[in-house]
């Protein structure tokens, strides 16, 4: 695995904050440039507040309080301690130009605090972090910012590299070296690029990986109607087979000197996924996600975004083809 260049969003808050600890320790490990990120949102109407008129731009003193904040947080904050960290303002509408500048500097890794959301909160407010994660070009790390769960389930990763957690004489804050790597894969192209990821972080934290394999029962009853082949029982079976087989040869070949494993189960993925990674007690799991807007994101949701919301173990979300 290389990240030459980290990149860490902040909004100046403190559950900001939680990322700034692994981003930190990743740069560490691997040398890389770290960049502390902020969106600097300029509303609709104060780019083009009379479109017949066009737009006009602020001035360059509007951002120089935004700025200087910025260059303090990274001045004062002890997770950066002994490293080069470059704070820049990203100015937009939008979460796409902090994608764009995420591409602009070839930034590898993207690490970003999430708060848990659901129901009318969510939907009425959305979420930056759902928001990147369908725009990013690079891989996004998401650390649950709210504490709770997370400070259990993720001890390993965050307390590993020097109990980083915990308060140690010469620790520095939320270190993190995943140990317990889970990988959901359901063999699609959006999950194979997760595959590799997840794959290339064993290698570099010589870290114990699970591969899981989740056969929705719904979906699967697709499949059992177009063959219509013995018990719907029996066809989960059959899938399930089919999926070990194959996590058999990746284990085999391209996770070779890894000490992983494979499992498959039928039900729910995301709470299959969580259940799975409280019993294999991963702390980093690694999905891989689709881009989709409009109503087929409406309608279908997404796995990658669900289980980001609901988990307390930092989520790696690589976007697939």
């Amino acid at each position: 695995m290389t990240a030459a260049r980290i990149a860490v969003a902040t909004d100046f808050s403190e559950a900001a904050r939680r990322a700034f600890g692994p981003a930190a320790s990743l740069a560490r490990r691997f040398r890389s440039e770290l960049y502390a990120v902020h969106l600097a949102q300029v509303p609709p109407a104060v780019i083009a507040p009379w479109p017949e008129i066009g737009p006009y731009l602020l001035p360059e003193e509007a951002f120089d309080d935004v700025e200087a904040r910025l260059k303090e947080v990274v001045a004062g904050e002890r997770a950066f301690e002994g490293l080069r960290v470059t704070p820049r303002v990203v100015r937009g509408e939008v979460v796409e130009a902090l994608s764009d500048f995420l591409a602009e500097e070839a930034i590898d890794l993207l690490v970003v605090a999430s708060h848990g959301h659901s129901g009318v909160k969510r939907f009425l407010l959305g979420s930056f972090v759902e928001r990147i994660l369908r725009s990013a070009p690079c891989p996004v790390l998401v650390m649950r910012a709210d504490g709770g769960e997370a400070g259990t389930a993720a001890g390993g990763a965050l307390g590993a590299a020097g109990g980083g957690i915990s308060g140690a004489p010469g620790a520095l804050p939320g270190d993190f070296a995943p140990r317990r790597i889970l990988a959901p894969h359901d063999f699609s192209p959006s999950s194979r690029a997760a595959l590799l990821q997840a794959g290339a972080w064993a290698r570099a934290f010589g870290a114990t990986a699970r591969l899981l394999f989740v056969a929705e029962e719904g979906a699967s009853l697709y499949g059992y109607a177009a063959r219509m082949e013995g018990s719907f029982k029996e066809y989960l079976e059959k899938v399930q087979a089919q999926a070990m087989d194959r996590f058999r040869r990746i284990l085999l070949e391209e996770w070779k000197g890894i000490d992983g494993d494979g499992g498959t189960v039928s039900g729910d993925p995301v709470e299959e996924i969580l259940k799975d990674a409280a019993s294999f007690g991963a702390d980093l799991i690694v999905l891989g996600t689709h881009t989709r807007t409009g109503l087929a994101r409406f309608f279908l949701g997404s796995v990658t975004q669900k289980t980001v919301q609901r988990s307390a173990r930092p989520v790696l979300v690589v976007r697939g083809s």
